[in-house]
């Protein structure tokens, strides 16, 4: 048989693990935290009860991720919940920008952005069930509705600065640019309209949704669907260099390069090697989470 090591139980490990694990191939996951999940973690914080996620709590794209799609996440006791208003993005006025589930809620508190943002969100939500694959799919393949995904993407080529010269109001060039900042990128810069279009979307097609008990109940859910096939997980299991893998036919990694680089060293070709340790990581975010007596 096969064998495989996964180094790092984040949900992109996870997922590799399940893939591999269906496909016949015995597969351990060497994770070097307590528990598995990578950001996929929640913790109980300062308020007795209350749960925390390390990172993102919200999870707009996940109800209509082709990948969970082939797990039955009732069985994993996995719940997904979701308000009545998805996002707001509040101003100094006391006015915000408020995004509702559907986009005729959306654009009815819109007053005069109404028109735009139907324009805008109308269409791609009804088309969401066929071009949300090919958006959250492998990117080298050949798309099933290429013109549907063609009129979803063209207005993202723009820069989100300029896609908000459609709306005339604060509130919603506030609530389009908070989604839009989501890119890490300078909001001039071309195709800096992706990621925010593609999160409003899901958000008027799915909600944004948050997984009950936190986002660490994802984790579980994957770990328990990788478990039920037969796959391994060992925890408090740190890999620092090649001596800590065992012998593998195959050997993924869920880490950023500059930890495969030092990980793997002078076996990795020196091109390869200098181009992870120079790899450059993303801005980041600062996330607050307020406890609201």
């Amino acid at each position: 048989m096969t064998t495989a090591t996964v180094v790092g139980s984040g949900p992109n490990g996870l997922a590799a693990a399940i893939t591999l694990a269906r496909a016949g191939v015995d597969v351990t996951i060497l994770e070097a935290a307590a528990t598995v999940g990578g950001g996929l973690r929640s913790y109980e914080g300062i308020v007795p009860g209350l749960i925390h996620d390390h990172c993102a709590a919200i999870h707009p794209m996940a109800v209509g991720s082709p990948f969970l799609a082939t797990i039955d996440l009732d069985k994993r006791g996995l719940r997904w919940s979701s308000a009545e208003v998805e996002c707001v993005h509040p101003l100094d006025d006391g006015t915000a920008g408020v995004l509702r589930r559907t986009v005729g809620d959306t654009a009815a508190g819109m007053g005069p952005d109404g028109a735009a943002w139907r324009a805008l969100f109308d269409r791609p939500v009804k088309e969401m069930d066929r071009i949300g694959p090919s958006m959250l799919g492998p990117l080298l393949r050949v798309p099933r509705h290429p013109l549907a995904l063609m009129e979803f993407g063209a207005p993202t080529a723009l820069p989100a600065s300029v896609l908000a010269r459609a709306f005339r109001t604060p509130q919603a060039r506030a609530l389009w640019g908070g989604v839009a900042a989501h890119t890490f990128r300078p909001l001039h810069e071309p195709m800096s309209s992706a990621i925010g279009k593609g999160m409003l979307t899901a958000g008027h097609a799915y909600g944004w949704q948050v997984a009950e008990g936190g986002s660490g109940a994802i984790a579980n859910a994957l770990a328990a669907e990788l478990t039920d096939l037969g796959g391994r997980i060992e925890t408090d299991a740190r890999v620092t260099s090649r001596s800590d893998l065992p012998p593998s036919d195959l050997i993924l990694f869920d880490l950023d390069p500059a930890q495969v680089a030092r990980i793997l060293d002078d076996a990795l070709p020196p091109r390869i090697h200098r181009a992870f340790t120079r790899f450059r990581r993303g801005p980041g975010a600062f996330k607050v989470d307020f406890a609201v007596h």
